[in-house]
């Protein structure tokens, strides 16, 4: 009786050993770290773009349009894009569920753009960036820091008379 005793608990310990260890993997989360970085390509007149970003989502691949998306973090800054010139910097960060991702999503709510020495407010075209992840998407494993690089290329277009910034982006993963 002592033998199917001691088997039946290593049974059962070995079984909730491994379904704690898929649980951890499969619902666990991971670190998301969103870096961005900026070829300064069709910037025009402007010598400076300053972007306010908000809202960053991703979408969970193999999910249904606006079931998969998540808050990836909860961010809300400004950044100078020409501080990451060819160099990415860490936007922000947060947790993830574990899984594959595919897209990401931010707004862009306002632009600045210095041209001439003057500040001048750009009227953002299409705020809201749907940026597909190169290489099949990138996965967030529990436990594990995933890093996502945003490389942004705005075109700055306009006058004095009226700037406006048009975004697009790509992201890779990290």
């Amino acid at each position: 009786m002592k033998k199917y005793t001691r088997a039946l608990i290593v049974g059962l310990g070995t079984v909730l050993i491994i379904g704690g260890l898929f649980t951890y993997f499969a619902y666990g989360s991971g670190t998301l770290v969103i870096e961005m970085m900026d070829p300064p390509e069709q910037w025009g007149a402007a010598s400076q773009v300053y972007i306010h970003y908000s809202a960053i989502m991703i979408h969970r691949a193999g999910a249904k349009n606006e079931s998969g998306w998540k808050t990836a973090v909860k961010a809300d800054g400004w950044i100078n894009l020409t501080s990451v010139v060819n160099v990415s910097r860490a936007i922000c960060q947060g947790p993830l569920q574990a899984g594959r991702y595919n897209l990401v999503r931010f707004n862009i709510t306002e632009a600045v753009v210095t041209v001439e020495g003057q500040n001048h407010t750009a009227t953002v075209v299409n705020g809201k960036l749907n940026v597909p992840i190169t290489k099949g998407g990138i996965r967030v494993d529990a436990g594990q820091k995933t890093h996502l690089v945003v490389d942004i290329t705005p075109r700055v277009t306009g006058s004095q008379h009226g700037y406006r910034l048009v975004p697009a982006a790509k992201a890779i993963p990290g």
